[in-house]
């Protein structure tokens, strides 16, 4: 069985898209009944790396209490679905699982998302490729690649991509420069892999997580067919007559169409969905963080991981560090609306920070701190990441080609008992 996460899809706008002929497989996926699934209701709980740990873990935020992407590292008091299947004699593969940390014992394959800090398990060269997805994801509003990287999934390419999608990568390839192609081209390498793992190791329960979809519906949705909105994208952003979301749903299309070739049970699961957001909002990331925080003037001994978007993680030598350090950034604003740069959440000895400026950045503008500490030449240290188009909503869906056989409307955390007895059952049939 295949437990197939499609994060935060809106699918009003796949059912739009299928009523004008388009996404066939898709179709054929959403054929049976199509389960809403209900969450959070604080806005600031309905993040994805908190949902997929209620789907993951089979308990609400208030059970499970993890709030930052990468927190389930430090939790060993909670069981993740893989580990229960594995515990109950399944094997397990899982490509890119969101927020999940890999405890387990004999897992076929296991490539963790691109920014939690776990093991990865499999061959040499699935443990590098792991390494570059993450490096180019978390590189990727600087538009550095690196070398190294970029060879690496040369032998990813060759060693995984099978020869009928050439012509896809190479027409992805040509269209590179377009706005979501990335995201495409990511989802699509994750695919190969997972087929060709899929097909050698044939494990009873399979976790395949895609976070394209997510990516272009936050930046692109004001240029979907189906959105019905006032907003538009300005040209240099993403031209008028280009389809991001489209474009991703297709690809996702095709890699639903090469499931249900393969007869396997597939259950898809979007966490919650996005719904357009209704004013113009900028997203900003620094190029290099530590040097940035260092300008800053954050002093001491510290390190950064960059988490998604414009978040990052501070670790500080002590508690004490770490209190000093979120006083220090908390007095920053911007010169030209005197508001809040960052926001900053101080768990102990570790700071979560969002950049949370939200507007352009215009000629001469800076950011003003205490002690007369002022960044200025702000484009030179910001990557321009996204001009935020959807936003969050704690409303998901659940579908398969399969009878389902539970209501209409779920609690999230009820599709971990789902998967789990559905896988339990399939492995007992064979």
């Amino acid at each position: 069985m295949i437990l197939l996460a499609l994060n935060e899809l809106n699918i009003d706008y796949v059912n739009g898209y299928i009523s004008e002929g388009k996404l066939t497989n898709f179709k054929r996926l959403l054929q049976n009944d199509t389960i809403s699934t209900i969450s959070e209701e604080k806005y600031e709980l309905l993040e994805p790396w908190i949902q997929w740990t209620t789907v993951q873990t089979g308990k609400s935020h208030d059970e499970h209490q993890i709030f930052r992407l990468g927190d389930i590292i430090d939790r060993p008091d909670l069981r993740q679905i893989f580990e229960d299947l594995e515990n109950n004699g399944l094997s397990i593969g899982a490509i890119s699982p969101f927020n999940a940390v890999n405890r387990l014992k004999t897992s076929k394959f296991f490539i963790p998302d691109p920014w939690t800090q776990t093991k990865t398990s499999g061959s040499y060269i699935i443990k590098r490729l792991s390494k570059t997805i993450s490096s180019l994801v978390n590189n990727n509003a600087s538009g550095k690649s690196g070398t190294l990287n970029i060879i690496w999934l040369l032998v990813g390419f060759i060693r995984y991509i099978r020869v009928k999608r050439w012509s896809k990568f190479f027409s992805f390839f040509i269209q590179r420069k377009k706005p979501g192609i990335k995201a495409a081209i990511l989802d699509m390498i994750l695919l190969e892999v997972f087929v060709t793992l899929q097909k050698k190791h044939k494990p009873d329960y399979s976790h395949l997580f895609f976070n394209g979809g997510a990516h272009v519906q936050h930046h692109y949705m004001f240029n979907s067919t189906q959105y019905k909105g006032t907003l538009k994208n300005p040209d240099w952003y993403c031209p008028a007559n280009w389809d991001p979301l489209y474009m991703m749903l297709e690809t996702y299309d095709r890699i639903i169409g090469d499931l249900l070739e393969s007869g396997e049970r597939i259950i898809g699961v979007t966490g919650l969905h996005q719904v357009p957001h209704t004013e113009q909002t900028y997203y900003w990331r620094p190029l290099n963080h530590k040097a940035f925080l260092t300008l800053a003037g954050v002093k001491g001994e510290f390190s950064v991981i960059p988490r998604m978007s414009r978040d990052f993680l501070i670790y500080s030598s002590s508690r004490d560090h770490a209190i000093e350090i979120e006083s220090h950034l908390n007095k920053f604003t911007d010169s030209i609306r005197n508001k809040p740069v960052f926001n900053v959440d101080n768990r102990g000895e570790s700071l979560f920070v969002e950049v949370i400026y939200d507007d352009d950045i215009h000629e001469g503008m800076c950011f003003n701190g205490p002690q007369s500490i002022s960044l200025i030449d702000l484009r030179s240290k910001l990557a321009f990441v996204a001009i935020k188009n959807g936003k969050h909503n704690g409303l998901g869906y659940v579908f398969s080609n399969m009878p389902l056989d539970i209501p209409k409307e779920i609690k999230l955390k009820e599709i971990y008992d789902l998967i789990k007895n559905k896988a339990l059952a399939d492995a007992a049939k064979n």
